[in-house]
């Protein structure tokens, strides 16, 4: 071998596995990029699907951003499940501020006082399709003690959200003195 083949040689083999290197690189992100896709990757998870719909088109802002400006809640969580009728859920829940929504509540007697804790639950299917429906609200009320009462609610409790007004009626926010 002459001299002058060896280096072309050497260049050649070291130029041509980086390219192969790069093409498999690139072949394999591309495959990990559409499994991700297909396993939800795109931001298409049930909760993200969630946060972008509009419930209420003529809110004109999303679930998400609805119920992260509700001055009313505080520690939200967020989770997934499938039902027994194999729908896929996504369950909303967060702690309301009792105070502040009883200060929006006419006086009441010596027989009531405000909840220790009240905490606010929407629940949404989230279809094969992507569509989003608000399905269920419930309002969960407890005492001091652990007593607990429980309201479910309509459809305007969403609207009463979007609209950041009170979500809670003042009746949930009360419970029996005695107990």
């Amino acid at each position: 071998m002459s001299r002058d083949g060896s280096p072309a040689c050497r260049r050649t083999l070291c130029e041509g596995l980086p390219r192969a290197a790069s093409a498999m690189v690139r072949s394999v992100l591309v495959a990990i990029a559409a499994l991700a896709a297909a396993c939800g990757g795109n931001g298409d998870d049930p909760v993200s699907l969630v946060r972008a719909a509009r419930i209420l088109p003529d809110s004109g802002i999303s679930v998400g951003q609805a119920l992260a400006a509700y001055a009313y809640f505080s520690n939200p969580v967020w989770e997934t499940y499938v039902n027994e009728q194999q729908q896929t859920m996504v369950r909303f829940a967060a702690e309301y501020d009792v105070a502040r929504g009883a200060a929006q509540c006419p006086v009441v007697g010596a027989e009531v006082r405000p909840a220790a804790r009240v905490f606010v639950t929407l629940i949404f299917v989230v279809q094969g399709d992507g569509a989003v429906a608000l399905v269920e609200t419930r309002i969960e009320a407890y005492s001091a003690t652990g007593y607990s009462a429980k309201y479910l609610t309509d459809q305007t409790t969403a609207a009463r959200i979007a609209a950041g007004t009170p979500c809670v009626a003042c009746m949930a926010l009360f419970l029996p003195a005695s107990l």
